[in-house]
């Protein structure tokens, strides 16, 4: 499925009237009648509805919309935010149409919003701007009303490229997005506005899309799932891949025994550690096909892996730092495929200079740990998740997977984008165990020429796709990382 930005939608728009000779009036009038039905769909029950219209033509669906609903009986109130002079032609002539059909719109107040649905159609996705005036106390009103809201194309507020929040949103329960998959509606805090997601295409050609650039994709798991080559029936443990994993410092064993445990779970036909040796007999003891061992011998382990991690439990202390060093020294002469997460990825911020770009690994930063690769806060990677994992590739090199809502996966040519996940993912560990995860896949398929890039795309994607598979039968905040490994 491709995913488009706020111009790229608006380039669609644009060819199908220019290129397709679709009217706009007609595209409008498809989007108002798509509207409808959800209106119709979610809340049958609904006599009462306040559109809440701007002056461009995302005003103009909403208007539209009004006249479909006025024409079925319902109770219809009308509110324009703007000066009526300023709309466009399109959406001038819908607004003229109802004023002919008896419609006069009325000032806003907190009175119109005692309804039974509300319709955001402000400003749709061409916002570039913090919100200001009128429509901050607008959406605020909105947001207190007990009313649930249809957003048209996009919640007013929310960048429908980014994710971000122009200063402030309206909470939307249904959002019904016009044309194509845009990539605001997928990742950022946005998603905490969107609500449901529902795509109409405006009965476009499919050729249309197939000439127009797009951001980025997103797949299923089953497409991921054959990117990892079937494994013989002549397999033995040593054509599976063997999978070296690197971390546990003091007090911080269950990280990298999550992490191994994992590696072993997805499928590597060996799974070996490298950690304190306080911690060896313990990890042995607790999953008895680990092969653990002491720091000692990771010079003679390192040339033996066909896929290396280094981060989880490392730390940040001496210990740690001559594990990396010894770790980034042996990748930068050999092209073993390396997953670095953690206090791995905290060291190479604070020490950009230990190692080069490096094209075989797979760097997996949360947002707070990418601000420290790129000298920035948490709150501006997530401002601008999309700038933040290219900034990422253009410092680091190889694939960047930036974690968080709308996980996102770059290998420098193509930005993947996995809508699978849920809030209950946000507990320690989860992270250990999707770095275990792409550690196996690129241990499986280092014989059988599988990209960094698929290899973190399955992991994600299965990561997150056995989280939701748990909460469907459990609670969402008793979610834990050891639940990931079972349903592996």
């Amino acid at each position: 499925m491709k995913l488009f930005s706020a111009e790229q939608c608006q380039q669609l728009d644009r060819t199908a009237i220019e290129s397709w000779n679709i009217p706009g009036l007609l595209l409008m009038k498809r989007a108002a009648f798509g509207a409808f039905l959800t209106l119709q769909n979610h809340w049958p029950k609904a006599n009462k509805v306040t559109l809440l219209c701007g002056t461009g033509n995302n005003g103009g669906d909403g208007l539209a919309l009004a006249q479909y609903a006025l024409l079925t009986g319902l109770d219809v109130t009308v509110v324009i935010i703007g000066n009526p002079q300023n709309f466009k032609p399109d959406a001038r002539q819908v607004y003229e149409e109802l004023i002919q059909l008896g419609v006069t719109p009325v000032d806003f107040s907190k009175e119109v919003l005692n309804t039974d649905v509300i319709v955001d159609a402000l400003l749709g996705i061409g916002i570039n701007k913090p919100i200001s005036g009128q429509l901050v106390d607008v959406i605020h009103a909105v947001n207190q009303s007990e009313a649930p809201v249809l957003a048209l194309d996009i919640p007013t507020g929310v960048d429908a490229t980014t994710g971000s929040i122009h200063g402030c949103a309206i909470k939307a329960d249904v959002t019904i997005s016009f044309i194509a998959h845009k990539m605001g509606l997928y990742t950022g805090v946005g998603a905490d506005h969107i609500g449901q997601i529902i795509i109409d295409d405006l009965k476009l050609p499919e050729a249309l899309f197939d000439t127009t650039p797009n951001l980025a994709d997103f797949h299923d798991l089953a497409y991921w799932k054959e990117r990892l080559p079937v494994r013989a029936t002549s397999a033995h443990k040593g054509s599976s891949g063997t999978a070296l994993l690197i971390g546990g410092n003091h007090s911080m064993a269950g990280a990298i025994q999550l992490s191994a445990t994992a590696a072993l779970r997805a499928g590597a036909g060996l799974v070996k550690v490298i950690t304190q040796n306080e911690h060896t007999n313990m990890l042995t003891e607790q999953q008895p096909e680990l092969m653990c061992y002491p720091t000692t011998q990771l010079d003679e382990l390192l040339p033996l892996a066909n896929a290396i991690a280094i981060g989880p439990g490392l730390g940040l202390d001496e210990w740690a730092q001559n594990l990396l060093l010894k770790t980034l020294d042996h990748l930068q002469h050999h092209q073993t495929p390396a997953v670095l997460d953690a206090d791995a990825l905290k060291l190479l911020a604070q020490n950009p200079k230990l190692s080069p770009q490096n094209p075989h690994w797979v760097l997996t930063p949360h947002p707070g740990e990418a601000a420290e690769m790129l000298g920035c806060t948490p709150q501006e990677i997530q401002n601008d998740r999309i700038s933040a994992i290219y900034e990422l590739h253009e410092l680091y090199g190889g694939v960047i997977l930036l974690k968080g809502n709308g996980t996102l996966i770059f290998d420098g040519e193509h930005l993947e984008l996995c809508p699978l996940g849920n809030p209950g993912m946000a507990v320690g560990g989860m992270g250990d165990v999707l770095t275990g995860m792409i550690t196996s896949y690129l241990a499986q398929g280092s014989r059988q020429g599988l990209s960094l890039m698929a290899a973190a795309c399955l992991g994600a994607y299965r990561h997150a796709a056995i989280a939701d598979q748990v909460v469907e039968t459990r609670n969402l905040t008793s979610l834990i990382p050891s639940d990931i490994i079972a349903g592996l």
